[in-house]
């Protein structure tokens, strides 16, 4: 994570805080995986619980590994798309202190921040197209 990359206006949520906004997205996550199977019962879902720090979204068109803030802040996803010709897709993200998900794609795509709700329906869109 470069200062450039991070707007001037968030700076890095604390390790305290970041456990928490972790904690809160996972169960925002679960909750929109459930209300999924109900509304979309022909796009299935699933989410898997590796460890407390790691979840494992699964879709019709890939796998999503979502790995949460380590000790620094930094939290990372592994993308694999059913269609292996496509490429596994990495990036990193952290919680700024109000709150915010702060994405880095690996493969040099613009930087990004979206609220918890905004983060949790791009990581559905990307395993459910």
């Amino acid at each position: 994570m470069s200062a450039a990359a991070m707007p001037a206006h968030s700076s890095l949520a604390s390790s305290a805080l970041a456990a928490e906004l972790w904690v809160s997205l996972a169960s925002l996550l679960h909750s929109h995986v459930a209300m999924h199977s109900v509304t979309r019962p022909d796009v299935k879902l699933r989410l898997a619980s590796k460890s407390k720090s790691e979840l494992e979204l699964l879709g019709p068109i890939g796998k999503l590994l979502i790995v949460g803030p380590d000790a620094s802040g930094i939290g990372a996803t592994e993308f694999r798309p059913e269609a292996g010709e496509l490429g596994d897709e990495y990036s990193t993200f952290f919680f700024t202190e109000d709150g915010m998900v702060h994405f880095e794609s690996a493969d040099d795509a613009p930087v990004s921040e979206m609220d918890m709700e905004a983060a949790v329906e791009h990581w559905l869109r990307k395993v459910s197209a």
